[in-house]
């Protein structure tokens, strides 16, 4: 048996060798590390100046395109 293929297909240990993190301990708790004050204020303010669907590179190409008297140049 090559050392390749020793570890393919390995699975998690049995529940009586697993951790406690694996197994006991409870999930985090989802508040993240950001102990900003005024995180809403900041996310609206960075939302402020976005539309909601901006242009895409090929939007006015193909308006061109599309519109009466287009000439294939």
């Amino acid at each position: 048996m090559s050392s390749a293929s020793k570890n393919e297909g390995r699975q998690s240990p049995p529940p009586e060798r697993q951790t406690g993190a694996q197994v006991h301990d409870p999930p985090a708790s989802g508040k993240g590390t950001d102990s900003a004050d005024n995180k809403e204020q900041i996310n609206q303010d960075q939302l402020k100046g976005l539309s909601s669907n901006p242009p895409g590179p090929m939007d006015q190409f193909l308006e061109d395109k599309f519109a009466k008297g287009y000439v294939k140049e």
